[in-house]
């Protein structure tokens, strides 16, 4: 559907349309994040996948304007991220763009590929760090193992791959932008590039065999029953069958862990019921650059469907959108005085959470969490504390929220909240009991019951960017109220209920 829209001239970049006849690559008017994938081109994939010859007649057209509008270096087109992802890009789908007979892209393409990888290998280390500098050295990676620069020097792009490994990922294998996207792009970064390595006849560093071994059940820990992605910290559900690739090239079969002891997430499976829970704080300086502010935020799923869902990611910019979704209010967690327990900003999180903390308990296939962060106290004085518990059959999800003044601190006398479930779009929500429950019901007719104890429930309004840069209509739930100084406790549990009933 992307190539296709490509084809009739419509370019969607980071949610913003261009005409896709003659872009202009280096508009002043594009967003950081637009333009980095304006000039990556890895919507030749989009191209290709179509593949028709009016696709391959644009996917052309487009690459021979590129090249004539860049002859040489101009911030922007040139910076090392995009210039590493559009490299990789335009290897990838060379047979695509030069098939046929008279071709005279070929020559084109592979010298301005060269100047561009010549340009590439001094300029690597200028792309930020986490997930650009990944993409960067993937495309020289690329350009060693394909002729573009000497094969003689693979070998120290491939250590440079692997000390990134070592400088980004976290003693559990995640990667320390936290989130599940992050996962995806770094385990399609290191199984890219381990494939190239290995065709080009090169070692593949220790490190980098180490980095997949992480990543790959790293991702599989975010994967709903429906094949997609947990929402959280910057993240889409993005397409199951890319997931399922990257998971079969990754060629490491271990299972998920239960708990992303250094990324801090929980994971419940119960039968057919998922449960994450967020139990860390956002991602630490230089990989925060998208961080949210949704400690304790929780997911729930049943089968291959949603019920309590984060609201997603926007485009990776600054814009309005992109900011308030790193809000607390867009995640199902408890806000205090319509403020988040983080400050995310442009670029980066300013005030987080000193401490954030968790247990687990099991015993006959149940399952307690309990978890806190502090984010709330040198503003309000409280605590924020969530306590759950998931039983064996996955038909009984309980929770409790506390706030708790915290020991030493200032307590403000009164403080409003609000403990939000951001529903899956597609699911049926209707207020039942004068307030004190919900009954939602999904598109496959199962049914749920949200009993609330110590407020009152309410059905609002929320939006969804499961997909990125598309928003869907959403509803949440709302348990709000008032804490006095000595705090407070609201109790809910999510039950299925049986046919019939």
């Amino acid at each position: 559907m992307r190539g296709e829209a490509i084809v009739s001239g419509k370019l969607v970049c980071a949610g913003r349309a261009l005409a896709a006849e003659r872009p202009d690559w280096t508009a002043a008017d594009l967003t950081p994040a637009a333009r980095v994938e304006l000039n990556s081109f890895e919507w030749l994939d989009d191209l290709s996948a179509v593949g028709s010859e009016l696709a391959q007649t644009r996917a052309r057209a487009l690459v021979e304007d590129w090249i004539a509008a860049n002859p040489k270096w101009q911030a922007g087109a040139w910076d090392a991220e995009p210039t590493g992802r559009r490299i990789a890009a335009w290897l990838a789908n060379a047979p695509f763009l030069s098939r046929g007979e008279g071709d005279r892209l070929g020559p084109q393409l592979l010298e301005s590929a060269c100047r561009q990888a010549r340009h590439l290998a001094r300029s690597w280390r200028t792309a930020p760090s986490g997930l650009p500098r990944l993409a960067a050295l993937r495309g020289l990676i690329y350009a060693h193992s394909c002729g573009l620069l000497p094969q003689s020097g693979l070998g120290g792009a491939a250590r440079a791959l692997g000390g990134e490994a070592l400088a980004q990922l976290l003693p559990d294998g995640f990667h320390a932008e936290r989130g599940a996207y992050a996962q995806f792009a770094a385990l399609s970064v290191f199984v890219d590039a381990r494939l190239a390595m290995e065709t080009a006849g090169a070692s593949v560093p220790e490190a980098v065999h180490r980095a997949i071994e992480g990543l790959a059940p790293a991702l599989r820990f975010f994967r709903h029953g429906d094949g997609g992605l947990a929402l959280f910290e910057n993240s889409n559900i993005e397409d199951s069958r890319a997931i399922d690739e990257a998971l079969a090239r990754a060629q490491c079969p271990a299972p998920p862990p239960l708990r992303a002891s250094a990324a801090h997430f929980e994971r419940v499976a119960a039968d057919r019921t998922l449960v994450f829970l967020d139990s860390g704080a956002p991602p630490p300086a230089g990989f925060d650059a998208h961080g949210h502010a949704g400690a304790l935020s929780i997911e729930i799923s049943s089968g291959r469907e949603r019920l309590i869902a984060n609201c997603g990611a926007g485009p990776r910019d600054d814009s309005e959108w992109a900011l308030a979704l790193r809000a607390t209010a867009a995640h199902s967690t408890l806000t205090l005085e319509d403020t988040s327990s983080s400050e995310p900003v442009p670029g980066k999180v300013m005030r987080r959470p000193p401490a954030v903390k968790s247990t687990r308990d099991e015993a006959e296939g149940n399952v307690w969490l309990e978890a806190s962060h502090d984010g709330y106290v040198p503003l309000f004085g409280f605590l924020h504390q969530r306590r759950l518990f998931v039983a064996s059959d996955g038909r009984d999800v309980r929770g409790e929220d506390s706030l708790i003044p915290a020991p030493g601190a200032t307590v403000a006398p009164s403080a409003r909240f609000a403990i939000r479930f951001h529903l899956a779009p597609d699911l049926q929500a209707s207020i039942i009991q004068n307030g004190a429950a919900a009954l939602l019901r999904t598109h496959s007719g199962q049914a749920w019951r949200l009993q609330i104890a110590g407020a009152m429930l309410e059905l609002g309004e929320s939006v969804s960017f499961a997909v990125r840069g598309s928003a869907r209509r959403a509803e949440q739930l709302v348990a709000a109220g008032t804490a006095g100084a000595e705090g407070i406790s609201v109790k809910w549990a999510l039950k299925a209920i049986a046919a019939g009933k």
